[in-house]
């Protein structure tokens, strides 16, 4: 029965018909009361890996699911590459879909430092470290940049929330809320923060202006690998993919794919050889 009412619930013209007939409030609270454990925790396996989440919505598992399947290249390198004992920044860590299993890999002895702006999300991202009984994850509400400032975070229904307003959107909408954002490398210091072997950056637009932030910390050899997702419709005037790729080749870092997602942004990833890798 749980299986068939999940299939139900992911047909479009059953969403369509909820919506049509007022129903989707309705429909998703049933949904969430007769297929989820009581707690309302749903779990999700990538690369071997659980990771549990809480689903305030009918649609948040589907949702998640395809968040992961979207980003699975950057997932795959991380699992890969990641080590007990490693340090992760993950930038625009959301939900911790990317927090929450590589958090299990890096152990007790590594950490993942995880930085999200939204209140709402930073709260559930919270709940979730506990939930998944993880004691190796440090968060920081607060988005990353090239300077300590305020600024405004914009929130468009179910989209990712981003530091960069879009177009026809209002800088006085409701839809958007006061964050705190500072420079990466200053908070590194001020919290005496250790360097990342891996940097994970998802910030809709905002990237430029991250890595930036982050520049003495990108060109430390102990960081070796940069997940970053581009959106050149979204970048500052002037800035391009290859802005953005040429800024990180200064680094130290050498692409190793910078390929096409989902037909508006680009994934970036890239690593700097190691000594021992060329003696090898």
């Amino acid at each position: 029965m749980v299986s068939l009412l999940r299939r139900l619930a992911y047909r479009t013209g059953v969403s369509r018909l909820a919506r049509a007939l007022g129903l989707t409030e309705i429909f998703g609270r049933l949904y969430l009361r007769w297929t989820m454990p009581p707690d309302g925790s749903f779990g999700l396996t990538e690369g071997g890996i659980e990771a549990r989440f809480y689903a305030r919505y009918w649609w948040e598992p589907r949702a998640i699911q395809e968040c992961l399947r979207d980003e699975e290249d950057f997932l795959k390198v991380l699992i890969t590459a990641l080590r007990p004992g490693d340090v992760l920044f993950d930038v625009g860590s959301h939900l911790g879909q990317f927090a929450i299993p590589l958090a299990k890999i890096v152990g007790h002895q590594g950490q993942v430092i995880a930085f999200e702006p939204d209140a709402q999300a930073c709260e559930r991202l919270r709940s979730h470290i506990v939930l998944n009984g993880l004691t190796n994850v440090r968060v920081f509400q607060k988005g990353l940049g090239d300077a300590n400032q305020s600024g405004k975070l914009f929130v468009e229904g179910r989209k990712c929330p981003s530091l960069v307003p879009r177009e026809g959107g209002s800088d006085e909408s409701s839809q958007s809320q006061a964050v705190e954002v500072v420079q990466g490398d200053w908070l590194v210091h001020n919290e005496a923060l250790p360097i990342p072997r891996a940097v994970k950056i998802d910030v809709e637009g905002y990237e430029y202006s991250v890595l930036r932030g982050l520049e003495q910390t990108l060109a430390h050899p102990a960081c070796e690998l940069l997940c970053c997702e581009i959106h050149p419709a979204f970048l500052p005037p002037g800035v391009t993919a290859e802005t953005i790729v040429k800024f990180v080749e200064s680094k130290g870092f050498s692409p190793l794919a910078n390929h096409p997602c989902g037909g508006t942004q680009f994934h970036l990833i890239a690593s700097k050889v190691r000594k021992d890798d060329t003696a090898s």
